[in-house]
């Protein structure tokens, strides 16, 4: 029954994401889905008692969510967004746009460890460029997804790397220098793939009105770009991020009074409402409203998962996944699967990393090293590559794209695992060798 619930769930989103309905009714019918599945095991009673303490896990991000919808509005209205835009577009070349993106995200998001950070700070101002320039904006998506996840699964920062750190009792450190042994080389072709992608679609043209425009409408000067400094110096600093958000947008509300003279009360309803200046604005959007739709996602993805950790089913599951004698590549394979449908299902980076673990860990009994780094190719990459998981839901919601264009050009995000279930298949291979000349 879990099976088949399981199917008709992804049916579900699926359906909803290619029809563009909002996920938070497909979950709704999910959780019921389950919910009628729990029922042959808990009773009404018990399935709202999990639901609720799963859907009580959720509070930390949605209070994260909330403030990254302030924080756009308030940047918006404050002319912080509109001078990163006007600098990046004098410093821009057309023809290596696109990897730009990418590396830019990249390494803002190694520095602060957030991808939901650094796809406000600089992935939806390198987004309004693209609009402004008639470029592909599914591959400028794909390539600031693939570019912000590059941190959030490396970066020492990352709450991410942190959680496989706790999960498979090894060194955080360790960790990240085995991750860069285990996807340079796909990081390599990513580089050369938005090379490649940058030459055939450049930015057809920069936008000199929209120069104007934004120098009309907003006062630029370094002063602005202190509210984004704030987020990146005290991320550096290991500081919460919630912490760093709620100092940024004091300062924004200060430069906003004192520097751009918008009236405290426009300031004020962009935290809520968002940024809305008239028709036709390029810059334009954000406040908490904006994040209605991601914050039921997470609630509810969380809800479910607090089902799934009560079933016999679930844990009948893990059972049938555990192979300790598989090969390499067999139990890379088996995370790979694990990975997917956790992801799906939890709809939550968080919760994709914490489920494959459990459903895994049998797999790599005394093999800690080699636990973290199949979470780390797996549920922390492939998590993004689910359209209604939250790790891509977000941004995709704050770039404003279609929730599944990024796919193709996200190439970090599936080169990683597909490198290293290649090196798994060789190590297996090898292994075989070498246990049939032991018999000889």
């Amino acid at each position: 029954m879990l099976l088949v619930g399981t199917i008709v769930a992804f049916g579900i989103l699926i359906g909803c994401v290619l029809h563009q309905i909002p996920l938070g009714y497909a979950l709704l019918g999910c959780w019921l889905i389950f919910s009628l599945i729990a029922r042959r095991e808990l009773t009404w009673r018990q399935i709202l008692q999990f639901s609720w303490r799963g859907a009580k896990t959720s509070w930390g991000v949605i209070k994260t969510l909330l403030l990254i919808g302030a924080t756009i509005g308030i940047w918006m209205a404050s002319g912080t967004i509109a001078t990163i835009v006007y600098d990046a577009c004098l410093l821009i070349n057309p023809h290596y746009f696109i990897p730009i993106v990418f590396l830019v995200c990249a390494a803002v998001s190694f520095v602060i460890g957030t991808s939901f950070g650094t796809v406000s700070v600089v992935g939806l101002p390198l987004m309004l460029i693209a609009k402004s320039g008639a470029i592909n904006l599914d591959m400028v998506a794909g390539a600031i997804i693939a570019g912000i996840y590059f941190g959030d699964r490396c970066s020492p920062l990352s709450s991410s790397a942190s959680l496989v750190a706790t999960l498979s009792m090894t060194n955080l450190f360790r960790n990240i220098k085995n991750m860069f042994k285990t996807s340079w080389v796909a990081l390599l072709v990513s580089v050369g793939g938005y090379f490649i992608l940058g030459n055939l679609h450049p930015l057809n043209h920069l936008n000199r009105s929209l120069l104007t425009t934004l120098r009309a409408s907003f006062h630029i000067s370094w002063l602005m770009l202190v509210p984004a400094a704030i987020i990146l110096i005290l991320s550096v600093f290991r500081r919460p991020i919630s912490e760093s958000i709620l100092v940024s947008i004091v300062s924004a509300l200060l430069i906003g009074v004192f520097s751009q003279h918008t009236a405290l009360i426009t300031l004020l309803t962009s935290l809520l409402l968002g940024f809305n200046p008239g028709p036709h604005q390029l810059i334009q959007g954000g406040g908490m409203i904006s994040m209605v739709n991601p914050l039921s996602v997470v609630f509810l993805s969380c809800a479910i998962a607090g089902i799934f950790d009560h079933l016999d089913s679930f844990k009948q599951l893990q059972t049938r996944l555990a192979h300790p004698e598989g090969s390499p590549a067999k139990r890379f394979g088996i995370t790979v699967f694990a990975s997917l449908v956790t992801a799906g299902i939890g709809c939550n980076q968080s919760v994709a990393i914490i489920m494959t673990n459990t459903l895994v860990k049998r797999n790599y009994p005394d093999q800690r090293d080699e636990l973290a780094m199949g979470l780390e190719n797996t549920a922390v990459l492939l998590a993004p590559v689910i359209p209604w998981n939250i790790a891509v839901f977000v941004p995709i919601a704050i770039l404003g794209t279609s929730f599944t264009g990024y796919l193709p050009y996200a190439f970090y995000l599936y080169l990683v695992p597909i490198f290293y279930g290649c090196w798994q298949l060789l190590r297996s291979k090898q292994r075989t060798i070498v246990q049939k000349r032991n018999i000889r």
